[in-house]
């Protein structure tokens, strides 16, 4: 019954940090308003996830340093650039790999080992 007990506490606490966050929509949100008129440890779980998120929010807003103007550039080039046009021998090693292209690999790659035993046969 130990394990039961435990395993209720940690659903208990993480609905309240959900509900203190404002993750709960519909029929959970109800209830879990519900389980805060009835139950006094809920709500001391819903006062101290409030107090950790405060605490949270007041260290680190205490620092709002903007990022530098080479990071939305980063940002924007990435996603607003021009693909790159890729190469010759980029595109024909694509082509080469692609999956239509996979049997007349295959076969190219039989004929070149046949070729290289029927030297070898002759030569050695």
């Amino acid at each position: 019954m130990k394990g039961d007990d435990a395993e209720v506490d940690s659903a208990k606490i993480a609905l309240a940090g959900e509900l203190s966050l404002g993750l709960l929509d519909g029929d959970e949100r109800r209830d879990a308003l519900r389980a805060l008129d009835t139950d006094p440890e809920m709500r001391s779980l819903l006062h101290s996830w409030n107090e950790h998120f405060v605490w949270l929010y007041e260290r680190d807003s205490s620092a709002d340093v903007p990022p530098p103007a080479r990071v939305l550039a980063g940002i924007e080039a990435r996603l607003f650039a021009e693909p790159a046009v890729p190469s010759p021998w980029a595109r024909a090693l694509a082509a080469l790999r692609a999956p239509e292209n996979r049997d007349v690999v295959i076969l190219v790659a039989m004929a070149k080992l046949a070729l290289l035993a029927w030297l070898l046969y002759l030569f050695l």
